[in-house]
């Protein structure tokens, strides 16, 4: 279904208000409303009407910006997210895309270039190991137009675009982070989750940024359920601003 690819554009998701053109605007929790298409590369695609949750952390040097893919009923059948960690002056920044349920990640690497965020990345998901590139374009509204190219071959070509979305920002505030787990993972999460972090994405994962002495957010450790030859397993992430992925840990679910 090409689920996962649908929200790598929730990296970033705020309303530009006016700024230097070469950093981020002051990060604003957000709900947005998302209108995706993704391409096959062969002439086919599928859309599909989903939504976007943004949370500020560490004054604004880092975000998860969650994203749910939603069904005719509107109920959640994809949930994955994008957390990012930004330099001083919000100019630069790095960016883990971790999913629910689906073998892969991304590590992603973003810059500001005259009113519009670019960024690239590498990762891989069922579709294969991939190079990624992107671009994300602001109104004076606070919606947003969003591009993705991939490429399965190294950069020789591209899929482009691979995912395009729409996002409207609408006057919803983001809801809390829930307290407890979802029902499907309330039988094994308690006691492979850490104790110290938070449960988020309607308690299908948790995770937990890391700190310098200073404060300033290093990393991010993500975990959630993921299949592994024809098991499930609980899949811990560990990343850090400045090296990207650095450990996954798989323990077997029971």
């Amino acid at each position: 279904m090409g689920v996962e690819l649908i929200a790598l554009a929730a990296l970033w998701l705020a309303e530009p208000e006016t700024r230097d053109s070469g950093s981020a605007p002051d990060c604003e929790p957000a709900v947005f409303e998302a209108w995706s298409t993704v391409f096959d590369g062969a002439g086919g695609s599928h859309s599909n009407h989903d939504r976007s949750a943004l949370y500020c952390f560490a004054d604004g040097r880092a975000d998860i910006a969650e994203y749910r893919s939603l069904d005719a009923d509107g109920r959640a059948v994809f949930h994955g997210a994008s957390i990012t960690i930004w330099n001083e002056t919000r100019s630069e920044g790095r960016t883990l895309w971790a999913m629910v349920g689906v073998d892969g990640w991304t590590d992603i690497e973003v810059r500001w270039e005259d009113q519009a965020l670019v960024s690239t990345g590498r990762g891989h998901d069922p579709e294969g190991v991939f190079l990624e590139r992107w671009t994300t374009r602001f109104s004076a509204s606070g919606d947003q137009d969003f591009r993705m190219d991939r490429s399965f071959d190294n950069g020789s070509t591209w899929v482009a675009p691979k995912n395009t979305i729409r996002y409207l920002k609408s006057t919803a505030r983001p809801e809390p982070f829930p307290t407890a787990w979802a029902e499907q993972f309330a039988a094994f999460a308690p006691d492979l989750a850490g104790d110290d972090g938070m449960i988020f994405l309607d308690g299908t994962a948790w995770g937990r940024f890391s700190y310098d002495n200073a404060g300033v957010p290093t990393g991010f450790v993500f975990a959630s359920a993921a299949p592994k030859e024809g098991q499930w397993v609980w899949r811990t992430l560990t990343w850090t601003y400045a090296d990207g992925v650095t450990n996954v840990a798989d323990t077997p679910i029971e």
